[in-house]
């Protein structure tokens, strides 16, 4: 059947469903015109009722004949059958007449009239009836008209029917056949395609889809039935989709949608999956479809992604390890490595990160090379204490570390959204460094991304170790040459001091013979004494010189070293007190370690002695003890902290250097911490100085344990 004939027909009943509103519209207002016609005239006639008895009770009332008045009420009562009760009552409330009749009636209707004479109220009239006969009437005028509506109605509906029978239903009913039989090959053939196919109308609808696409998608049978398309992708493209479906209707034709662009489905559980979507217009009598082939390319898309990431992880590894074969300096390597890190597809869009190394404080990571850092984040995590921030976590549980820009970063880390990996550089369970990476902000957590890093670290690592074994080869090369020197030095200064000894001792001694034989108030006695200060100076700077190039001559046994510190910080505690200087303690539970207790009090008493003159305005002296592990192996270390000016980077390198020192000639030999680290290497320990201007210096020096 052509789309013209249907809705002839349509057109047809349409009509038919109009002229019967409209019948019983005039039906209805008929019934509605007789019934306030009858209630008109039944009101009339009881006014003109009410009329008739109140000139009565009137005449009577003036008469004062009220006898008269009840008995006429109850006569007008009787022989009104439709009335049912009347009262008549003074203005005062006295009642007059009072009829009723028994029984129940079926509509009563109440009517009030009030008497007056001369403007002046005689008496009220009350009148109930009964409308029970009434509405008998009205319904049966209602059931005739009515009767007559139906068959009216029925009568053209018939021949209505016998019509649209004739010519109308039996050639749709061949068309609607036709049409379900079309619908059901379209049906098969959507059931029977690999993909899940949605058939969508003009506004986006759903209007059909196979079972492919409820398996595929999680839901239940018909329930995307009229939801818009949008409902099986992602919140974040649907209004953007929105606009090219308006776009797509106005120009449609087969074509896949957004080529070369990564697309997304949704689960009814909120699952995201990566599919491919092709569009097919159709022309249909009821408007322009869209037919949607969403297939599921998940599987594909994850093997491209193991191949892409297998690309670029094997070009990552070949140039770290062509830079870890360069001779370059440690921070140059590293430089190099970071760079070639930050350029994975997945750290690119942010391409910041940086290196920690391990240096002297075995808790402590000091960032070494940075890329894309602002400088707030470059001051703020130059040094990281192990546990702290993600970093530290890292060193601490050697694991990596991700999380996103809300979970455990430092304030200054919240500035914008982003989230990290953090990587331990591992040298099997000593911790080196650590790696940290930035990455977007709803980047996820990837197994394959941290094995290559763990690959890269490893890799670090090696690097790592190698330089640090060079540098420990070139610092034995130094420590080497410079025992050689002060070697040779030690024997020259030992033979010259041996050869001033003598002749010194022989003038000390006339000095203080002839300084006993002069006036005390002699100029010439202020000279001998000077002459004897200088020579008592120089005995101790020949002691000095004889301890540092003597051989190492120990009687080393198991000894507390928090009471060497005690009994090293007694004499300082009333110069401390009396220029301001605060000792603040902070030692360790130590177990015993091997040491000459009189040489390590001498150590003590160097280091201490130099930071109490470090502070001449007052400052805390800290004194801290611990146990720590370096290379697996257990040390006792010991910090001695002063807040003085601290010491410049040109001097810093040079002062343990025999003759060298930051104080006048007067107060010092230059020899003081030379002969420490000299008693401290000794013991197999070592010795080390952290300073920065302005702030203060920490002397460290530590002693094996083992």
């Amino acid at each position: 059947m052509r789309r013209s004939e249907t809705f002839g027909y349509q057109r047809a009943l349409s009509a038919f469903i109009a002229i019967l509103i409209v019948f019983f519209g005039i039906v209805i207002a008929v019934i509605v015109a007789h019934e306030k016609e009858m209630h008109g005239e039944a009101h009339k006639n009881t006014a003109r009722e009410l009329e008739l008895i109140g000139h009565f009770t009137r005449d009577a009332i003036l008469r004062n004949d009220f006898a008269a008045i009840e008995e006429f009420i109850r006569q007008w009562g009787v022989t009104h059958p439709e009335i049912i009760g009347l009262k008549a009552t003074t203005p005062n409330g006295f009642v007059l007449a009072d009829f009723k009749k028994r029984g129940q009636p079926g509509h009563p209707v109440t009517f009030r009239s009030t008497v007056e004479y001369n403007r002046q109220e005689l008496l009220t009239l009350e009148m109930v009836e009964d409308f029970a006969s009434f509405d008998e009437s009205l319904e049966r005028f209602i059931a005739q008209l009515t009767g007559g509506a139906i068959f009216l109605i029925v009568l053209l509906g018939g021949a209505l029917w016998f019509a649209l029978q004739r010519y109308g239903f039996k050639p749709l009913e061949k068309e609607v056949a036709s049409r379900r039989e079309a619908e059901l090959k379209f049906r098969k053939l959507l059931e029977s395609a690999p993909d899940a196919m949605v058939y969508v109308d003009r506004q986006g609808r759903v209007a059909l889809m196979n079972a492919q696409t409820e398996k595929l998608f999680g839901y239940a049978p018909g329930e995307l039935l009229g939801r818009e398309i949008e409902t099986l992708m992602p919140e974040r493209f649907r209004e953007k989709h929105r606009i090219q479906r308006a776009d797509y209707v106005l120009s449609p034709q087969t074509r896949p949608i957004r080529a070369g662009l990564d697309l997304f489905g949704l689960t009814k559980h909120g699952r995201e999956f990566p599919v491919d979507i092709s569009l097919s217009p159709i022309e249909t009598s009821e408007g322009l479809f869209v037919l949607a082939d969403i297939r599921d390319v998940s599987e594909r898309k994850r093997t491209e992604e193991v191949i892409k990431r297998g690309y670029y992880y094997q070009t990552t590894i070949n140039s770290i390890l062509r830079i870890a074969h360069e001779h370059r300096a440690l921070e140059e390597q590293m430089e190099g490595i970071l760079d070639t890190i930050l350029r994975l597809p997945f750290l690119a869009p942010l391409a910041m990160g940086c290196i920690f190394l391990v240096e002297e404080n075995p808790e402590i990571l000091v960032m070494k090379v940075q890329r894309g850092l602002p400088l707030t984040i470059r001051t703020e995590c130059a040094r990281v204490t192990f546990g702290e921030c993600l970093c530290g976590m890292a060193a601490t549980e050697r694991d990596v570390v991700f999380a996103d820009c809300t979970a455990r970063v430092k304030d200054i880390d919240k500035a914008s959204p982003h989230g990290h990996y953090c990587v331990p550089i591992m040298s099997g369970e000593t911790v080196l460094g650590a790696m940290n990476l930035y990455v977007e902000k709803d980047h996820r957590r990837s197994r394959e991304e941290e094995e290559i890093l763990a690959a890269v670290m490893k890799t670090l690592a090696g690097i790592i170790e190698r330089s640090m074994a060079e540098q420990e080869r070139e610092r034995l090369r130094e420590r080497l040459s410079q025992a050689e020197k002060l070697t040779a030095l030690g024997r020259l200064t030992a033979n010259v001091a041996h050869e001033v000894r003598n002749p010194l001792t022989v003038l000390g001694g006339f000095a203080r013979r002839l300084e006993k034989k002069l006036s005390p108030e002699s100029k010439e006695r202020k000279y001998v004494g000077i002459i004897n200060s200088e020579v008592a100076r120089l005995e101790r700077i020949l002691r000095n010189v004889l301890t540092f190039s003597r051989e190492a001559g120990l009687q080393p046994r198991p000894e507390e070293i928090n009471a060497i510190i005690e009994e090293s910080l007694a004499p300082f505690e009333l110069l401390c007190k009396e220029r301001s200087i605060r000792i603040k303690r902070s030692l360790g539970d130590l177990p015993p370690v091997m040491a000459d207790r009189d040489r390590m009090r001498e150590v003590l008493h160097n280091l201490l002695a130099n930071a109490v003159d470090a502070m001449p305005q007052g400052g805390v002296l800290t004194v801290a003890s611990r146990k720590e592990k370096v290379h697996e192996s257990p040390l006792l270390v010991v910090r001695i902290t002063d807040t003085g000016a601290g010491i410049p980077e040109d001097k810093l390198r040079k002062i343990f250097e025999p003759f060298f020192t930051t104080k006048t000639l007067i107060h010092g030999t230059g020899l003081g911490l030379a002969i420490s680290k000299k008693i401290v290497e000794d013991h197999g320990g070592d010795m080390g100085v952290e300073s920065t201007v302005g702030k203060g210096s920490t002397f460290i020096f530590s002693l094996p344990l083992e």
